[in-house]
C-alpha cells in the first residue's frame, strides 16, 4: 500500500516535471518583461501583510468577523505572493536572456547588476514559496481545528516577508 502511494507520488511528480519543461517559455526577452509583469499596489500589499492591520482588525472586530477577515486575509496574502513570484519569474527570465545573448557587449557594472538582480529574483521566488505554503497551512488549519487560536501575520516576518515586500 505504501509502495503504490509512493509509486504514485513520485509519476505525479514526474508528469508535472514533465509539463512544465515541455511547455515553458523558452526565453524571455526585454520585450517580453513587460507583457509578464504585473502591477501591484504597495499599499494593499503591505496592509495584507503587516501585523499592524491585523491588531486593528483584532480590536474593531467580532471576533466571528474577525476570523472571517483573518481568512480572506490570508487568500489576499497567497495571491500576492503568486504575484510577486511571477514578477520575479519575468526578471530572472529576463537576466538569463541577458546573460545569454549580450553578456559580453555589457559593461561590466551592468553585469553586476544583472548578477544581482538574478540573484534577488531567485531568493524571493524562493521566500514567495516558503511564505506560500506556511499560508496554505493556515488555511487547512483553520478549516480543520476552528478551536486553535487564529494564525497571526507576526510569525510570517521570521521568515523574512517583510524583506519580500
Amino acid at each position: 500500500m505504501i509502495f503504490s502511494t509512493s509509486v504514485l507520488v513520485f509519476l505525479l511528480l514526474l508528469s508535472i516535471l514533465f509539463h512544465r519543461l515541455t511547455t515553458r517559455l523558452s526565453e524571455r526577452t526585454p520585450k517580453d518583461v513587460f507583457l509578464f509583469l504585473q502591477k501591484l499596489d504597495m499599499e494593499a500589499l503591505y496592509g495584507a501583510f503587516h501585523p499592524e492591520a491585523e491588531e486593528h482588525f483584532r480590536s474593531t472586530l467580532t471576533p466571528e468577523e474577525f476570523k472571517r477577515v483573518q481568512f480572506k486575509r490570508i487568500h489576499l496574502a497567497v495571491h500576492y505572493c503568486n504575484i510577486i513570484s511571477g514578477n520575479a519569474w519575468a526578471l530572472q527570465g529576463w537576466m538569463e536572456y541577458e546573460r545569454k545573448h549580450n553578456w559580453r557587449f555589457l559593461h561590466p557594472e551592468l553585469q553586476e547588476m544583472s548578477r544581482s538582480l538574478r540573484e534577488y529574483s531567485t531568493q524571493v521566488r524562493m521566500l514567495a514559496f516558503l511564505i506560500r505554503l506556511k499560508l496554505r497551512w493556515w488555511l487547512v488549519r483553520m478549516a480543520v481545528a476552528p478551536f486553535l487560536p487564529l494564525p497571526t501575520f507576526e510569525a510570517l516576518l521570521e521568515l523574512g516577508s517583510a524583506d519580500m515586500i
